[in-house]
């Protein structure tokens, strides 16, 4: 055999030789592919798995809330349907409306209700005497019938003195 031809068959095998290569680097790129896309695949299986239980359990609170809701609702209005107030109470805060009425009339005096209970807390105001006393916050209603008192000689002295 010549040179030649031992070349020849030398580079066809070869060439044949980088063709398989070629195939096969080609096939097992192809192959990590779909491993990659497997593995994407499964890891966003897993998510929507997850995904899909942690709405089931959030389906089932919501649903449990709903009922207590529901619940809370019918109690509610029970309570509300027994909740009423009686004639005489009913009798008696009207009376209370109007005597406070009266007594913001005549006397001019006006409530400070944010003042603690025990602590008397307001104003004597009087426009037509052009008046306006401060309570003493420290009064009993002794003091305040004096305060009072003074208030109203104070503007009577001076409406009778136009």
């Amino acid at each position: 055999m010549t040179t030649e031809t031992k070349e020849t068959w030398f580079l066809d095998v070869v060439e044949k030789m980088d063709d398989f290569c070629k195939r096969l680097d080609d096939k097992i790129d192809k192959v990590q592919q779909q491993m990659k896309a497997s593995k994407k695949k499964t890891e966003l299986e897993t998510k929507l798995a997850q995904e899909m239980k942690l709405h089931h359990e959030l389906t089932e609170r919501l649903a449990e809330l709903s009922r207590r809701g529901s619940e809370l609702d019918r109690v509610c209005a029970t309570f509300e349907s027994h909740l009423t107030i009686a004639d005489s109470d009913r009798n008696r805060l009207d009376n209370a409306k109007e005597t406070y009425q009266l007594a913001k009339e005549l006397t001019g005096i006006r409530w400070d209700f944010s003042a603690p209970p025990n602590v008397p807390k307001g104003y004597f105001k009087s426009e037509a005497r052009k008046l306006l006393v401060p309570l003493s916050p420290h009064a009993d209603s002794g003091a305040l019938w004096t305060q009072l008192g003074a208030a109203t000689a104070r503007g009577k002295e001076n409406h009778h003195n136009n």
